[in-house]
Parts: C-alpha cells; structure tokens; sequence
C-alpha cells in the first residue's frame, strides 16, 4: 500500500532537516493516520488531536527510526498505542452484551429494514455498515486496533505484526477472536447483517 523505498528516501531527508520532507510524509499519511483515530476514538476532534500528537511523537523520534523496517509500520504502531493509550486514559466504557442500553442509558430497539429493490438496498447496506461500525467502536482497544489495522487500512497479517510488534499468531487468533466478539455482539442486538 505504501511505497517503502520511497518512504526511506524521505525519512533520510527528514533526518537531514528538510522541511520538504516533512511535509511529504505529513501529506502521505496524514489521512490514513487521522482514519486509524477517528475510528478508534470515534470522535473527530479527538482525532484531529490523536493525529498531530502522533506525528509530533514521530518526528520526534525519527532519529530511532531502524531502516530495516516499513516506516509505515513503525508510524501505525505509533499511532495505535497512542490511540489505545487515550482510550485507556479516559476509560471508555463497554456496552454488556446482554443489554439493549445505549451509552446515553437509554434503551433502545432496533427495525432491520425488509430487503427492497433498487436504492433501498443501498440504504440498507449503509446501515448495515453503520451497526458494524457501531460494534466495532465498542471493541476493546486492542481488538478496535486489530479490526481496524486489517479492515480499514487493508494491512497483510504480517504488516500487522510489524506495526504492533506482536507474533503473526497472536495477530491472527486476535484476529479472529475480534470477528467473533462482533458476531455475538451483532446477534446479541438482534443486527441482522
């Protein structure tokens, strides 16, 4: 997804002070990065926030930056644990998978629309798509952060691995252990997707 040679050529500019250079790699990820945020804290302002501290925190650090590796994953691993670390910081609560209660405490009931023709089933799939999101914003972060590393930033296993410095195995039983908590959590609420 990301050119890596292009990647070190830049980094090594950087390194020498090139203000250019900064800028390209600011222009490079800067959405990708503030994706990863909005989707693990859920909140745009949060996000904004997460995402220049994360590029702060990489400039900063660039000097530690090892060359043998995907700056990509070295940036994403970055801007995870600060994202879990936020998450953590203010303790966001996780709905039972018992319940019904919304994180306002309000109970709600959701209506699965019938499957119609033409663009009903556009608005369905938006929909559908928005009770994923839903599910997956109530993820614990490690799991949100695994979900959404393969998912949204379309990373390989191993490109996982790498960006969160864990073992391929542990990444694909996370894996898999993330679709099913969705699973139950989608057929707790009754989604049918």
């Amino acid at each position: 997804m990301f050119d890596r040679h292009q990647d070190l050529k830049t980094i090594r500019r950087c390194k020498r002070g090139e203000e250019d250079a900064f800028r390209e790699i600011l222009e490079r990820y800067r959405g990708p990065i503030y994706n990863l945020c909005y989707r693990m804290s859920r909140n745009p302002e949060d996000a904004r926030d997460l995402g220049q501290e994360v590029f702060i925190k990489v400039f900063s650090l660039l000097d530690r930056f090892d060359e043998e590796y995907a700056f990509s994953s070295w940036l994403f691993r970055i801007a995870t644990n600060h994202c879990i670390d936020h998450l953590r910081r203010n303790r966001l609560r996780f709905l039972s998978l018992d319940g019904t209660v919304g994180q306002d405490g309000q109970e709600y009931e959701f209506q699965i629309p019938s499957e119609l023709p033409g663009p009903d089933q556009v608005l369905q799939r938006k929909e559908a798509l928005e009770k994923l999101e839903e599910v997956i914003a109530e993820l614990p972060p490690h799991y949100k952060a695994i979900t959404l590393l393969r998912h949204d930033q379309q990373l390989s296993y191993e490109e996982i691995a790498d960006v969160l410095g864990l073992p391929l195995g542990t990444v694909k039983a996370r894996i898999h252990r993330a679709r099913n908590l969705v699973q139950q959590m989608l057929k707790a609420r009754a989604y049918d997707i």
